[in-house]
């Protein structure tokens, strides 16, 4: 039943979820500047998690550092927006790419404990980031990550406590099993099933919409592992309680940190950042 011990945080979780949603929804409707100062908002509070969280800084150099990773998160999403007003095809900014690449550095500088700490920390701006380039130049992608994502995390939700079994990588997140992760996979693929099939060409858009989009799942699925990894040896279960039922941002979006990183490089990479 829907309302017993293992569906115990359900309603919170959908509530916080929902108010998260209508939050996100205008920004993403009204887009450009709008948008660009609330990924600004939601990038300051991750920051502030991992700087107090994973890396475990003090309260005044944790203040200091999200201060200044965030301003630099604001003015590189500020230039990419203003760069591309009035423009047909989103460009890369070569000045706000510049900034992206001074706030990672700002934000991987304090760490002092791991590999995995440290590409972790320079995913949360890089990922906000191609975020905002996914929704400026290929919408339609943008909202297929969000869609595998949200898919992948609500099929692992039920599909993993329903179906139970195996441990996908209990020495890093113990409550993550093989039919939760399979069941994400499986929703990635059909969502490409769905979409390529109305394409002009189905048959290649279809193989090449559940590669990349079954790629984008296992990404989320790791940056998942990934924030677990890291909160065990924080010695923590929540990275904050900013969102209740889901716990703190990080926890809520850690899946589209990775799905964002590998999407938006992606799209990047194919051709997509025109330079004028």
């Amino acid at each position: 039943m829907a309302g017993g011990p293992k569906f115990a945080d359900l309603v919170p979780r959908v509530l916080s979820a929902l108010v998260l949603l209508s939050v996100a929804g205008i920004g993403l409707w009204l887009g450009g500047l709008v948008l660009a100062l609330l990924l600004s908002v939601f990038g300051a509070i991750m920051l502030w998690e991992y700087f107090r969280l994973i890396i475990r800084l003090t309260k005044p150099f944790a203040r200091v550092a999200t201060v200044i990773s965030a301003a630099l998160l604001a003015l590189a999403l500020i230039l990419e927006d203003r760069m591309n007003v009035g423009a047909e095809v989103l460009a890369l900014s070569p000045a706000a790419v510049g900034v992206l690449v001074l706030t990672m550095v700002t934000v991987m500088i304090p760490v002092r404990k791991s590999r995995l700490e440290t590409l972790f920390g320079g995913m949360i701006p890089l990922a906000t980031f191609l975020f905002f380039y996914l929704h400026q130049s290929v919408p339609l992608a943008m909202w297929l990550v969000v869609a595998v994502v949200i898919s992948t995390d609500v099929a692992g939700y039920f599909f993993g406590k329903l179906i139970g079994g195996p441990k996908f990588w209990p020495s890093l997140s113990p409550n993550k099993t093989w039919s939760g992760t399979v069941s994400g996979w499986v929703m990635a693929a059909i969502i490409a099933i769905a979409v390529g099939l109305r394409a002009q060409d189905p048959v290649p858009a279809v193989i090449v919409g559940v590669v990349f989009l079954v790629l984008v799942a296992f990404a989320a699925q790791m940056a998942d592992i990934a924030e677990s990894a890291l909160k065990r040896r924080a010695g923590v279960k929540d990275s904050s309680k900013i969102l209740p039922g889901h716990g703190g941002a990080l926890d809520r979006f850690d899946g589209m940190l990775g799905a964002f990183t590998v999407a938006g490089l992606a799209f990047v990479l194919a051709g997509f950042a025109v330079t004028p």
